[in-house]
């Protein structure tokens, strides 16, 4: 394990090329363009329909699809979804398509893209008008920044979005009282984005929360006029019962549960962005039981539609951000959100009943996040997670030897993992060096979850 020589990024990018052009029907959504069991085209999205939510204070007037610029589309070569090598002609052709159809919202950040999608979308807005829209990018809590260095950090922020003043400035992944107080009290950071506030260059700020009821509680406690915040809201971690993983009962000391969380910032009166209404993609593809339930319920309506119709109806939300790399991607998000109408109770009753036949403890909670990337020995972590929920959501994981599906399982397993993830960057690459461990902000296991999922899908290989 040790002896393995680090694989250099660019040294990937033919290997990978052809395992990312399969990767867009792992990333995007199939038949988009077709109202689901018909075969009628869908109508083109309104352009004057976006529902949008007024910030109590500032009065902006938020589209509630807000467009997150972690997942922009990349070129052929790249070596991942979320790499540096950012299509702008396709970035540009999605962002002009959304302003143009009523979505008004942008969220990038320091770290999205290698550090490049601050640029691009600085590139993409700067042929607009400067108020068709809002900006909105973060802090690097994640990097320990001192006074200087966070100083540095926003000014070139600043050039690199070509903009004199951000909408929205986020303290970006709060995880503990202490690295918060470290950062952003005792350095002084606060003071300076405050002062910031003060002198018109943000004029919002808030934070983005993934830590323990420990931190939220302090964040909240503090006598800061807050103007937002973002969290993980989605209709798994609502209507379903929370469970803590062990690694993150070992990494938090009191793990907020969802549903906790989001009553304590209900109870606070800010206004809410939402990250995460999808699950990291995975509640665009339920297994077949929770299918079925909800298209039981409306034949018509996709299992995306569902999951932003129930985020977009909750109180003091206002805006949704959805990755979208794709234009079907933005597209059926528009006819969602233009305008959006509110999952009704006995539709969340419906959603109860499809979660429950959704969750699963095998499902490893990767939300695709990419915060892991890039691992430093090739591995793509989110992708083979990816496939392996995949899998378990439909049914093709092989179980016992003696089922008699059992060999078709297994086929389809490691043909779906070998379409997916190329060789060279599969488990099996995983040294255990644990880099990646400290950047999750869902506290996965990664070297224990990479060393298990290698070894059964070289099993897989043997018993064929």
């Amino acid at each position: 394990m040790n002896e393995k020589k680090e694989i250099s990024r660019r040294g990937l990018l033919k290997a990978t090329g052809a395992g990312l052009a399969g990767a867009a029907a792992v990333y995007g959504l199939n038949r988009l363009g077709w109202l689901p069991g018909t075969d009628s085209p869908l109508p083109p999205p309104p352009t004057d329909k976006m529902t949008r939510r007024v910030h109590p204070r500032s009065g902006d007037a938020v589209s509630l699809l807000g467009f997150g610029c972690m997942r922009l589309p990349v070129l052929p070569e790249a070596a991942s979804p979320r790499g540096p090598e950012i299509d702008e002609a396709a970035t540009f052709a999605l962002v002009d398509y959304a302003l143009d159809h009523g979505v008004n919202y942008f969220d990038t950040a320091w770290g999205y893209h290698a550090g490049v999608s601050e640029t691009v979308i600085g590139k993409a807005l700067r042929r607009h008008p400067r108020e068709r829209f809002y900006l909105a990018t973060k802090m690097p809590t994640y990097l320990d920044p001192d006074l200087n260095m966070a100083k540095d950090i926003f000014a070139r922020q600043l050039q690199k979005c070509q903009v004199e003043y951000f909408d929205y400035y986020l303290l970006h992944t709060l995880t503990s009282r202490r690295e918060y107080q470290r950062v952003y009290e005792e350095r002084g950071v606060l003071d300076f984005l405050l002062e910031q506030r003060e002198r018109g260059r943000i004029r919002h700020l808030g934070w983005s929360f993934h830590g323990d009821r420990e931190t939220l509680d302090y964040v909240l406690s503090r006598d800061v006029a807050w103007d937002f915040a973002l969290v993980q809201l989605n209709y798994h971690d609502l209507l379903y019962r929370h469970i803590p993983s062990e690694a993150q009962r070992r990494r938090v000391k009191e793990p907020a549960p969802a549903r906790w969380m989001y009553d304590r910032m209900q109870a606070s009166g800010l206004p809410l962005m939402v990250m995460e209404p999808l699950l990291g993609g995975r509640l665009a593809r339920l297994n077949k039981k929770a299918l079925t339930i909800l298209q039981e319920e409306d034949p018509r309506a996709g299992a995306v539609s569902w999951a932003f119709r129930y985020v977009g109806g909750l109180p003091n939300v206002l805006t949704v951000l959805s990755g979208m790399t794709y234009m079907e991607h933005l597209q059926d998000n528009i006819r969602t959100f233009a305008p959006l109408t509110p999952c009704s109770e006995r539709e969340i009753g419906v959603l109860e009943k499809a979660v429950a036949a959704f969750a699963s403890g095998e499902n490893i909670p990767c939300t695709t996040c990419g915060y892991c990337m890039p691992c430093p020995y090739g591995v793509d972590i989110p992708t083979i997670f990816l496939n392996h929920n995949h899998c378990l959501d439909d049914e093709q994981v092989p179980r016992q030897e003696r089922d008699p599906d059992y060999d078709k399982a297994r086929r389809a397993y490691l043909v779906n993992l070998a379409r997916r993830v190329p060789s060279v960057r599969d488990a099996a690459h995983c040294t255990g060096c644990g880099k990646c461990v400290k950047l999750c902000p869902q506290f996965i296991d990664i070297p224990g979850e990479m060393a298990r999922l290698g070894k059964f899908a070289e099993d897989l290989r043997i018993k064929g």
